[in-house]
């Protein structure tokens, strides 16, 4: 695993935008982001808490997040602003995108983390569909049935 922890940090750290996607349970949202990471492949993100995926996130903490090859599933909370939690957090942010620094002294701008549940990496020279995944929940990966056979869909 420390392999493909290692391999999954490096694509993470040759990228610095992601998308993320959020829903309400009745829409959803897209959007990219610019985001920083940690040594657990925690995602850090800054948005305004009024967008719309912000307030999804408000009702429903699960998104999914994509990074060049790797699809992440987790889940995501504000920091709150002024803990000791988010001083720690806000310097990962920032030593990554020191240009948005004092984006964050605005109203509303707030410090998100991205928890992953299970990371998946998209790899062809491995084989058609070939995906590596790091599972960090297995109650969430066993449930969500990632890989159900057709016939077992069809028959539900």
């Amino acid at each position: 695993m420390n392999d493909l922890f290692e391999s999954f940090k490096k694509i993470l750290g040759g990228e610095k935008l992601a998308c993320i996607a959020t829903s309400n349970g009745i829409f959803v949202d897209n959007s990219v982001i610019c985001y920083a990471f940690d040594d657990e492949l925690n995602l850090y993100f800054g948005s305004y808490s009024d967008t719309l995926k912000c307030r999804n996130i408000q009702l429903n903490p699960f998104a999914a997040v994509a990074v060049s090859t790797l699809q992440i599933h987790g889940t995501v909370r504000m920091i709150e602003h002024g803990s000791e939690e988010y001083k720690l957090k806000i310097r990962i942010y920032n030593k990554r995108f020191p240009q948005y620094a004092h984006v964050f002294n605005k109203e509303n701008n707030e410090l998100y983390e991205v928890k992953p549940l299970v990371i998946w990496n998209y790899d062809p020279s491995k084989g058609e569909m070939h995906r590596d995944k790091i599972i960090f929940n297995n109650d969430y990966y066993s449930k969500i049935n990632a890989y159900e056979p057709p016939e077992v869909f069809r028959n539900r």
